[in-house]
């Protein structure tokens, strides 16, 4: 089963998650990392159960959304308006290195549970929100509109047609992420590694949301060639921690990455191969010559 970021709680689907342990238990991690080696992923089993048959209309999706857009989009929220006070910094900066020209939205769960369940449809819908409230900032630098690209396994018909409704585009995987280009922005949060490691795989993004490499790398599942292309983002983009929502997790161990002045060219991400030789040289270099390749 693919790995996924620790949460404070079970979550969404949390019957399909695989937790991990600290790092004092290494022999544990090193089976789970040997299991998900990019020579794995594509024997991995998918990681969502297939979408069910909706128990909501579209219309009581979109109720709901600009009942609780309407109350976490104020004033009187404080994640929000530091979200928005983030987005418009990164957006400045973005727009300076690589204007985005596109957004793309990847497992943001149903708004739909299969159990109806209240808190695992709010982080949804908190998501959805916060995700449009950046692309709200971004188009205001970037004087244009940017059209938004939704990919979610387990969405029902009910939560397409939502989506469509409010004049985005809703894709099957993996064809999302076959579209990051390094003028996209891209959104996931609490995804699996794979995904990740999928949607990273050709180019770096202009601007990222998702589980930042911290937190990988204090479970001992940053050792690993898959996730080389977020290492690469940590060590030459800007970056902050996603502002929390007291009260919700739907946010937690989530950074925002954006390519910065100070960052190399926008290009095509180093292939995986590529990467880990480079990784591998990295490691057998003198103490001296580390210093300098890092400077």
């Amino acid at each position: 089963m693919p790995l996924r970021p620790p949460s404070p709680t079970a979550g969404r689907e949390s019957e399909h998650w695989t937790f991990v342990t600290h790092k004092k238990t290494s022999k544990t991690c090193k089976n789970r990392r040997a299991a998900t080696r990019p020579g794995a992923l594509s024997r991995l089993p998918h990681p969502h159960p297939p979408p069910h048959q909706p128990l909501r209309s579209p219309p009581a999706i979109a109720a709901e959304y600009r009942r609780i857009r309407s109350t976490w989009d104020s004033s009187s929220s404080p994640c929000c308006a530091a979200l928005r006070v983030l987005a418009a910094k990164s957006a400045a900066a973005a727009a300076r290195c690589a204007p985005v020209s596109r957004a793309v939205c990847l497992g943001i769960g149903s708004f739909d549970p299969p159990d109806g369940g209240w808190e695992a449809r709010r982080r949804t819908y908190l998501q959805l929100i916060a995700f449009l409230v950046m692309v709200d900032e971004l188009e205001k630098h970037m004087g244009r509109t940017i059209p938004c690209i939704f990919q979610e396994p387990v969405f029902t018909s009910a939560d397409r047609d939502f989506i469509a409704g409010l004049g985005h585009h809703v894709v099957d995987s993996p064809e999302a992420c076959d579209r990051v280009t390094p003028d996209t922005f891209l959104f996931g949060i609490h995804l699996y590694r794979p995904i990740y490691a999928m949607a990273l795989r050709n180019h770096l993004p202009a601007l990222f949301v998702g589980t930042g490499w911290d937190v990988w790398d204090q479970f001992s599942l940053s050792e690993s060639p898959d996730l080389l292309h977020l290492e690469e983002m940590e060590r030459t983009y800007a970056k902050a921690a996603f502002p929390q929502d007291s009260s919700s997790t739907a946010f937690s161990s989530t950074s925002v990455y954006w390519r910065s002045a100070a960052s190399a060219p926008a290009q095509p991400a180093t292939s995986l191969t590529d990467q880990t030789s480079k990784h591998h040289q990295h490691d057998t270099l003198p103490p001296e010559t580390k210093a300098e390749s890092v400077t």
